[in-house]
């Protein structure tokens, strides 16, 4: 299912970043990080874990099937999804790409969901340009998931080689003005802002029934990465998984604490791997 009909696409403005850490550059804060990781860990498993339906081996392999949610169909192209034989509401996805996820639950939502896909399949999410590599070998695909109920709270927990770093919550999205909290593995606030994109609070709602449960599945996802940020949910009183980050949001936050969450990622640069995807030839 890889994709290796590439065309490298990175801007080399990006290029110059990521070869400062490929020629020795010490990272620094979690965006420096982040890019030192793109170019000098890279596996075959970052294509696996950053394919949304791949994926979904390692989690069956590592934690269990019971952690995943239900798929009802998947196909290369979204004509081909049997929209007869799916339930009332539903989840429709993009396996290739971040943010093509659509909820639908009527006729209207369908038909906007089918447009928007259309484009997303006819066009190869590369990645690279953010140096996000791994993406350019996924082959397209759009498949159909179950749909959570009620609102939704995202549990992304920040893990180096089966170890919890800090756990970034993203909470009210139903709401124009989502919040986000970061916690320690003992839910305990760390009082620090990651993503500029939610609004900072240092109060983060209550615990779920599942929070341990929760922590012990990140682990398992996380062994043998040096990094990789672990997408939850408490569902039904149980984890349910959302999805494998590599690189969140390419190494581009813009809090005046990214230096601090550089700190807490405590990933091992004394070894570098080739590299599968070359930015420099």
């Amino acid at each position: 299912m890889f994709n290796l009909d590439r065309k490298p696409q990175t801007p080399p403005e990006v290029i110059e970043q990521l070869r400062l850490f490929h020629e020795g550059k010490e990272p620094i804060g979690y965006n420096e990080k982040i890019k030192w990781l793109m170019v000098n860990d890279q596996m075959w498993d970052h294509v696996i874990g950053c394919d949304k339906l791949l994926c979904r081996a390692i989690v069956a392999n590592r934690a269990g099937q019971n952690y995943l949610r239900k798929i009802y169909d998947m196909a290369e192209a979204v004509h081909d999804i049997r929209v007869d034989q799916l339930p009332a509401s539903f989840i429709i996805k993009a396996n290739h790409d971040s943010g093509s996820v659509y909820r639908v639950t009527d006729k209207q939502s369908w038909r906007r969901a089918k447009r928007k896909l259309k484009r997303k399949l006819r066009r190869k999410f590369f990645g690279l340009t953010y140096g996000e590599w791994a993406y350019s070998y996924i082959r397209p695909r759009v498949f159909v998931e179950e749909m959570m109920q009620g609102p939704i709270t995202d549990y992304k927990f920040h893990c180096c080689d089966g170890k919890i770093c800090w756990v970034q919550i993203i909470y009210d999205r139903i709401t124009k003005r989502p919040r986000e909290v970061n916690v320690d593995e003992d839910y305990i606030p760390l009082g620090l802002h990651m993503d500029q994109d939610f609004v900072f609070t240092r109060e983060p709602p209550q615990a779920p029934e599942s929070w341990n449960q929760m922590k012990e599945v990140a682990r398992l996802l996380s062994y043998g990465f040096r990094y990789v940020r672990v997408d939850l949910y408490n569902y039904l009183g149980k984890p349910s998984f959302g999805e494998l980050t590599f690189w969140p949001k390419a190494g581009a936050y813009r809090t005046g604490d990214e230096r601090e969450f550089g700190n807490l990622l405590n990933i091992n640069t004394s070894f570098r791997r080739p590299m599968i995807h070359n930015f420099f030839t």
